[in-house]
């Protein structure tokens, strides 16, 4: 299933302090195929690729919730579920070594 979480006012660094809380770029959920974030007109937009709708559901339940009530960012969002009707990624090898060098990476310095 793709889902999108369109999270209003959310900012680079509240974005950056629930990744790290949560822990998932180092302890990923393992219904997880993939995570894209970008910065829209109303906040910040996630993209995810999950195996099941009801993963995802139990993962805001059990990860996401008790992060943002530890840190305080209680934001608006909007989550949408869609089913995946296909996946090209020619250059998926290549997205690894791009990983770093992105502005809300585990590198990043919006911490």
């Amino acid at each position: 299933v793709v889902t999108t979480l369109d999270v209003h006012d959310l900012t680079g660094k509240e974005y950056r302090a629930l990744i790290d809380h949560m822990g998932v770029e180092k302890n990923p959920d393992p219904s997880l195929f993939l995570h894209i974030c970008t910065p829209s007109a109303i906040g910040y937009r996630i993209v995810e690729l999950w195996d099941a709708q009801n993963h995802l559901e139990a993962f805001l339940q059990r990860r996401l919730a008790p992060a943002t009530e530890a840190l305080r960012i209680d934001r608006k969002t909007d989550i949408v579920f869609h089913p995946i009707n296909n996946i090209f990624a020619p250059r998926l090898t290549e997205l690894l070594g791009l990983v770093p060098s992105l502005p809300g990476g585990p590198q990043s310095s919006q911490r």
